[in-house]
């Protein structure tokens, strides 16, 4: 679903650049900005301000560079899109190959895209879709999910047993993830890590405070809560697994059904023994 978002999300982007200036400078600005902005939400999957912030300074610098160069305004575009997914990018050689990625990704799909604004109908969108598909690229280097990094990152600045809780937040939220959950449950489940993620931008501005030494019971009332947070989400997956593992033990018409033919070819082998002798 990511990534489908994504595609279409860079067709519209590099699709309409071309364009965008006949729409005058206001009006092509505006359009480039909000394209530019779902292009970077699409990529990165958090709706944040390092997301927004890029990709709407990828579309203007793109609208920029146009005239000049499309290959130069589609790296603008496709490397600023996904500034806030690189930084959640592990090691320092991975990070810079998906810098790398996604920069030449968008200058390829930048000089794609403009290289068939005159062409037929059919021509053109393939040339779009072809560039849609070059700017997913930068997907087949892994990063963290958005949240497991911001639990992550408050850890770093907090001390106490909020950071030891924050980082078992993180590292659950890695190996649970793609834990298939009801529509009630998944729903519990997301407010209760929205809130933990709420609490931990909370124990981060106590931590920096000057008044944090003074505020001695709010800091424990905060890491408490943040412990309870955790421990009732490694509850509800451990539930989850829990029962996904005893529907699997019980469900035993496999191994009923082997034995049923198991039982039928000795009654063959029987007769047909009997009928030899």
């Amino acid at each position: 679903m990511r990534k489908i978002s994504l595609l279409v999300a860079a067709a519209f982007a590099f699709g309409a650049a071309p364009f965008a200036g006949r729409l005058g400078l206001v009006g092509g600005s505006v359009v480039l900005v909000v394209l530019g902005v779902l292009l970077a939400l699409a990529a990165s999957q958090a709706a944040d301000a390092l997301s927004i912030g890029s990709g709407a300074l990828g579309a203007l610098a793109s609208g920029i560079l146009i005239t000049v160069s499309p290959a130069a305004a589609g790296a603008a575009l496709a490397g600023l899109a996904f500034a806030e997914r690189s930084t959640r990018v592990r090691g320092k050689v991975s990070r810079a190959v998906h810098v790398g990625m996604s920069l030449v990704a968008g200058a390829l799909a930048g000089v794609l895209s403009n290289a068939f604004v005159a062409a037929s109908p059919a021509v053109r969108g393939v040339a779009i879709v072809m560039s849609a598909v070059l700017v997913g690229l930068p997907f087949l280097i892994d990063a963290e999910d958005p949240l497991a990094h911001a639990l992550d990152s408050a850890a770093e600045l907090v001390t106490g047993p909020a950071q030891a809780s924050l980082k078992e937040g993180a590292e659950l939220r890695r190996t649970s993830h793609e834990v298939p959950l009801d529509g009630a449950t998944a729903k519990r489940v997301h407010s209760t890590w929205r809130a933990l993620l709420r609490l931990s931008d909370v124990r981060v501005r106590l931590e920096r405070s000057k008044a944090a030494a003074t505020a001695t019971p709010v800091v424990d009332m905060v890491d408490q809560k943040i412990r309870d947070h955790v421990i009732a989400l490694n509850r509800a997956y451990t539930g989850v697994e829990t029962v996904k593992a005893a529907a699997i033990g019980l469900d035993d018409a496999a191994l009923k059904s082997v034995e049923s033919v198991g039982a039928d070819l000795e009654e063959v082998s029987r007769a047909m023994a009997e009928m030899k002798s």
